[in-house]
């Protein structure tokens, strides 16, 4: 159970990082193409970051069942 834990917590963290450096001010003053795709790269990588939990999960529930 604690290995449940441990990788959620891990892509948890990864996601909440990811959402800040994408709105960092640092960031945004970078490159200003960025500004036109904020939102649609985090939408994005949101989607990945979910089913990425959602597969590991199943694959963590599929291994340890037996």
């Amino acid at each position: 159970m604690w290995l449940y834990i441990a990788i959620i917590l891990l892509v948890v963290i990864a996601a909440i990082a990811t959402l800040i450096i994408g709105n960092s001010p640092e960031n945004k003053s970078g490159n200003p193409d960025y500004d036109k795709r904020t939102k649609k790269n985090l939408v994005k990588l949101t989607l990945i970051y979910g089913v990425s939990i959602l597969m590991l999960v199943v694959l963590l529930m599929s291994i340890f069942s037996f």
